[in-house]
C-alpha cells in the first residue's frame, strides 16, 4: 500500500483507515429475503436427501447397495443381448461381490429398481414443488421432507 508516496508494507489500522479502507459488512435480510433464502436451503436438504444413502439404497442378500442410472441402463442392456444369445444366467456385481442368478430374475430386479428409482424421484419434485408454496418460516421450519419415500427394496438369493 502507498500512503502520501510511501510504500508501506506493514500498515497500522489508522494507517488503513487514513488511506480510505472501509470495513465490509454484509448488509441485512430483508425478512422477505431471509423467507426466501431459507426456502432455498430447505430445497437443497431435499435434494441431498434425494441424492442420500437414506433413499438411493436396497438390499441384496442384506447387503447395502445402489446402482446409479446410467450402470441401471447398461445392465438392462446387458441382459437383453444375453438373452438374444441363449444365456440362461447372467453374473452381476457389485463392488467385489458376484451374483450368478438366472436373467429373467435379473430383469425384474432391475425393473423393480427403476420403478422404485422413479417412485423417490416423483417424491422428491413432489417436495420441492410443496415448499415452493410455503409461506411462512413457521412453514418452512416444521416441512418434513422425509415423507412419501417408497420402502426399501430387499433381495434374497
Amino acid at each position: 500500500m502507498t500512503i502520501e508516496d510511501k510504500q508501506i508494507i506493514n500498515p497500522t489500522h489508522e494507517m488503513l483507515i487514513e488511506a480510505g479502507w472501509e470495513l465490509y459488512t454484509t448488509p441485512e435480510l430483508t425478512d422477505e429475503e431471509r423467507f426466501e433464502q431459507e426456502k432455498l436451503n430447505l430445497q437443497n436438504e431435499i435434494y441431498n436427501y434425494d441424492t442420500s444413502a437414506e433413499v438411493n439404497i436396497f438390499y441384496m442378500n442384506g447387503m447395502p447397495m445402489w446402482l446409479d442410472k446410467s450402470t441401471r441402463a447398461g445392465l438392462m442392456l446387458r441382459l437383453q443381448a444375453e438373452e438374444m444369445i441363449g444365456k440362461e444366467n447372467t453374473t452381476l456385481w457389485y463392488d467385489v461381490y458376484q451374483f450368478t442368478i438366472p436373467l429373467p430374475t435379473a430383469k425384474q430386479l432391475l425393473y423393480l429398481i427403476e420403478a422404485y428409482a422413479s417412485a423417490c424421484y416423483d417424491n422428491t419434485q413432489m417436495h420441492l414443488a410443496a415448499v415452493k408454496k410455503l409461506t411462512t418460516m413457521v412453514e418452512i421450519e416444521r416441512y418434513d421432507y422425509t415423507t412419501g419415500y417408497p420402502e426399501k427394496l430387499r433381495f434374497d438369493f
